[in-house]
């Protein structure tokens, strides 16, 4: 998680990586509540704020909603990417 957040702050237009994979997981049939609900949280700390320092920040947390996204790596699938230019 520590390559994703350090990523996102080198390159902030990778959040859309992110809004992308939320909806990919949404759009799925079936889906355990538990990541359903971190899903939601996670559109909540994107659509609250711009700021990718608060973004990285909220990642990282040691908070329940922090726990939870760290939980789920795959919500972040394609951040690290080597073939992205």
């Amino acid at each position: 998680m520590e390559q994703v957040v350090s990523t996102l702050r080198q390159n902030p237009e990778a959040i859309e990586i992110i809004k992308a994979n939320c909806q990919h997981y949404q759009s799925q049939a079936y889906l355990k509540k538990g990541l359903k609900r971190t899903i939601e949280h996670l559109e909540w700390v994107l659509a609250a704020d711009n700021d990718i320092e608060r973004i990285c920040s909220q990642i990282m947390a040691d908070d329940h909603i922090g726990g939870k996204l760290r939980q789920y790596p795959l919500l972040f699938k394609g951040i690290n990417s080597p073939s992205r230019e």
